[in-house]
């Protein structure tokens, strides 16, 4: 079925501002709530509008966002006597939302992309939590599913091929991952996303110094204005880091990737990541981390035990500053997220409480405990999302905990992968003249 996108209501000029807020959404270039909002305020019974706003808001994957999820979800319903299915699709999906069922809401989605594939608000949000749920089939097979019913002449298509590119990607496809994203950004070369996604391919080949040039080169079209820029600066550090710069990482991190406060989550995610693999590499890093420590237990409250990804990273803040009773709490707000009957539920009890007890042990010099922590969740930790360039970091903190465990074998093997995959690149010969360094030593 080729069939364009219906909306049950709403004004011209409401249909007009919902285009303008689906393009801000999937360029990251604008503010879609605000945009939305303003369709809103000219047809407040504009259903598709309702749904659009929470839809868009639950991709940020923060509790916060939680009850405007829900009051869209509510306005939705309330004027949506005349929904179409498309629209009652959306609703479905957006309620499962609501109630924590991530898996549930793809399948919505899916079923909406079934009747209505050029449907590109359903194809981003079930691609983001594709990524949220580390389900790498469906983040290459969602959109494939779709694919024959885009071309160049529909408006959008650029988008649709910048996320066909991530999902090869973290399926490990490079070369047509690298192929699609190009083909996106010869569309529209201001696509963040597909920057990304070929980023994503040279930081998973080791192609440090090519993906330096591919991210600077192109700096005019995915930094300025751009609400995801933060992260493509994040992959730039991690190239830089490879080379050893260590005081160009920290530049960056100072005036690109964390330069106040994060205004998100995602951001405060990659903040803290760079940090922690930073503090493995030993650099000093002054006051950084207390400061982005200062902003998890801020959040902790709100935000603890939401999305064991997120709880990850807020562990890593108070372990690497110390912070014991932040900690804790961290850990009771996860226990108390793992006893109930949801997605993250899963997530935590499998992935994110072990892992989080492996950063407190870790922050605490526990070296041996931490490198166990690890060993049997590394390998299955794609189920609480991110990505491969992501998830690098449990690898990273497993090598050096075994490392100073004395346990040079394991760190080893754990390495060899990386020297496998990346021969070229600087980062995995540092770290094993490191383990080797530890050895002769304690010899």
């Amino acid at each position: 079925m080729n069939t364009p996108i219906p909306f049950s209501n709403g004004s011209a000029a409401a249909r007009a501002h919902y285009a303008t807020a689906l393009h801000q959404l999937h360029s990251y270039v604008g503010d879609p709530i605000a945009t939305i909002d303003a369709a809103l305020a000219d047809s407040p019974d504009f259903v598709a509008g309702h749904l659009f706003k929470g839809l868009a808001l639950a991709t940020m994957a923060e509790r916060q966002f939680s009850p405007v999820i829900a009051g869209a979800l509510d306005a939705a319903r309330r004027h949506g006597e005349h929904a179409n299915a498309r629209e009652r699709g959306l609703m479905a999906a957006t309620q499962s939302m609501v109630d924590g069922d991530w898996h549930a809401a793809c399948r919505a989605l899916d079923a909406v992309l079934v009747d209505f594939p050029r449907d590109a608000l359903a194809l981003q949000v079930g691609h983001i939590y594709d990524f949220a749920r580390g389900d790498a089939l469906n983040l290459r097979n969602r959109v494939a599913r779709v694919l024959p019913h885009w071309n160049a002449d529909v408006p959008g298509y650029s988008f649709v091929l910048g996320m066909h590119a991530f999902g090869l990607e973290e399926m490990n496809e490079y070369d047509e991952a690298e192929g699609t994203a190009r083909a996106a950004l010869a569309i529209e070369p201001r696509d963040g996303w597909a920057v990304h996604a070929a980023t994503h391919v040279m930081e998973m080949q080791g192609r440090i110094d090519e993906g330096i040039a591919w991210l600077t080169s192109r700096e005019a079209d995915w930094a300025p204005d751009n609400g995801f820029a933060f992260h493509n600066w994040w992959h730039l550090a991690l190239f830089h880091l490879d080379r050893g710069d260590h005081a160009r990482v920290l530049a960056l991190y100072d005036g690109a990737i964390h330069p106040g406060p994060a205004p998100l989550l995602l951001a405060l995610v990659d903040a803290t990541a760079l940090l922690w693999r930073l503090k493995l590499e030993g650099v000093d890093l002054g006051r950084r981390f207390e400061d982005v420590a200062d902003e998890w237990e801020a959040k902790l409250d709100g935000e603890g035990g939401f999305y064991a990804f997120n709880d990850l990273h807020a562990a890593f803040a108070f372990a690497a500053t110390g912070r014991a009773g932040a900690l804790a709490k961290l850990e009771r707000a996860m226990a108390q997220a793992a006893a109930r009957d949801d997605t993250n539920a899963q997530m935590t009890r499998e992935v994110g409480a072990p892992l989080v007890r492996a950063a407190g042990a870790f922050g605490r010099g526990r070296w041996d405990e931490a490198a166990d922590a690890i060993l049997p969740v590394r390998d299955i930790a794609n189920r609480f999302g991110g990505s491969h360039a992501q998830r690098d970091i449990l690898s990273l903190t497993l090598i050096e905990a075994a490392r100073r465990a004395g346990r040079a074998s394991l760190a080893k093997h754990v390495l060899a992968e990386r020297l496998a995959a990346k021969p070229h690149a600087q980062w995995g010969r540092r770290i094993l003249a490191r383990i080797d360094g530890a050895a002769v030593a304690a010899h």
